[in-house]
């Protein structure tokens, strides 16, 4: 039998009280973790799940529109873990282009033309295979995207354009010919233009092109400018007939 207590409290019969829930001290409670969904631990591949997401937001947004927590969005991982790998923004971009191709690496890898194939032939084929590789077209997209766009990332993309250049000439007869830099830095910005034009802005009709018929169209271009017959022409110069 219970009796009511002054204080409203309930007791048991016989002298015997228990105390009220409401007088026992309460344990501390340990707030519940919540799962994070579609989260992943840090396994040995989540590393590169995450430079994979990077570089396709970096390739459709551009370096300064692409942010931390979109990157985790994308690999499906909380942001901490892409700040434990990588740091900053910074280190994301730098490490998923460099862990995705080199161009200059391919120019250094590549057999020298042979008299078969022309200078123009073999240094378009090398190059725009990077872009029509489905594989390295993000990072190409992504480089040339956050370059262009942005000071922070326009000393990577320069220093790249310099080593391939640089590449391409030592693995070529053009390492003997005058003004050899020159001459390779303006096939450089040719097709380096063309492949911006195509590839980027899609510009029509070049990125409407087949890849056949684009080639086609680049190589006579190319091997004007890599002719040796190409001297450059001062102010006031005569052209010569």
């Amino acid at each position: 039998m219970t009796s009511r207590r002054t204080d409203g409290s309930a007791s048991l019969s016989g002298g015997c009280e228990t105390t009220d829930a409401t007088d026992a001290p309460r344990a501390p409670r340990s707030r519940p973790k919540r799962a994070r969904s579609g989260r992943r631990p840090g396994d040995s591949g989540t590393r590169e799940q995450i430079l994979e997401a990077a570089l396709h937001l970096f390739a459709d947004r551009g370096y300064a529109r692409t942010t931390i927590r979109a990157i985790a969005d994308k690999a499906g991982v909380d942001p901490a873990l892409v700040h434990h790998f990588f740091t900053n923004k910074e280190g994301v971009f730098d490490a998923a282009v460099n862990s995705s191709f080199s161009v200059s690496a391919a120019f250094d890898g590549m057999p020298i033309a042979d008299d078969a194939t022309s200078e123009a032939i073999w240094l378009a084929h090398t190059y725009f295979d990077f872009w029509e590789n489905e594989q390295t077209r993000y990072a190409m997209t992504a480089i040339y995207r956050a370059g262009l766009a942005d000071s922070i990332t326009s000393d990577m993309l320069r220093s790249r354009i310099e080593a391939s250049t640089k590449a391409w000439t030592s693995s070529t007869g053009y390492k003997d010919v005058a003004e050899s830099e020159a001459r390779a830095a303006l096939a450089s910005g040719h097709i380096i233009g063309l492949a911006i034009l195509r590839y980027v802005l899609k510009v029509q009709p070049l990125a409407e092109m087949s890849y056949e018929e684009f080639i086609a169209w680049v190589v006579p271009a190319l091997e004007l400018r890599l002719s040796l017959n190409l001297e450059p022409r001062r102010p006031g110069e005569p052209s010569e007939d």
